[in-house]
């Protein structure tokens, strides 16, 4: 009867320190399954590998996309500023200043019509009264 005390005695002692510090236990389970799970330590390699692989991947695209983006509005800016600056030197000679609606209707062209040059002349001398004519 001394010894069935004795295992109930600890059994409640080894029950308060698992209470009381279950995360030690908890890790160490955890960490024999994950050792069971992968311990062919070459296929988790390769899948790590692959995912830094993919990720790389995504990271290229995500920048060259950006530089495309960056170079489109480049050259909207570009063609705007040369667009907006012939337009002030032909009022210029009309003597007629150009206002910000004008300079906000240019933009918007600008903006649609920026890979067709021809189209974007024929637009703005619409708008703005100047005769087009192609100079090639």
């Amino acid at each position: 009867m001394l010894t069935l005390l004795t295992i109930k005695k600890y059994c409640k002692k080894t029950w308060a320190w698992l209470k009381h510090n279950w995360k030690v236990p908890f890790i160490i389970v955890y960490t024999l399954i994950l050792w069971l799970i992968f311990r062919r330590k070459n296929d988790a390699y390769e899948v790590l590998k692959i995912r830094s692989e993919s990720y790389d991947a995504q990271i290229a695209a995500i920048n060259k996309s950006h530089e495309n983006e960056l170079q489109k509005r480049d050259i909207i800016l570009e063609k705007y500023g040369e667009t907006i600056k012939r337009i002030e030197e032909e009022y210029k000679k009309k003597n007629e200043k150009l206002d910000s609606d004008k300079k906000k209707a240019v933009k918007e062209i600008v903006e649609k019509h920026y890979n067709d040059p021809d189209a974007l002349a024929r637009l703005i001398g619409e708008k703005f009264g100047f005769n087009y004519s192609e100079t090639e």
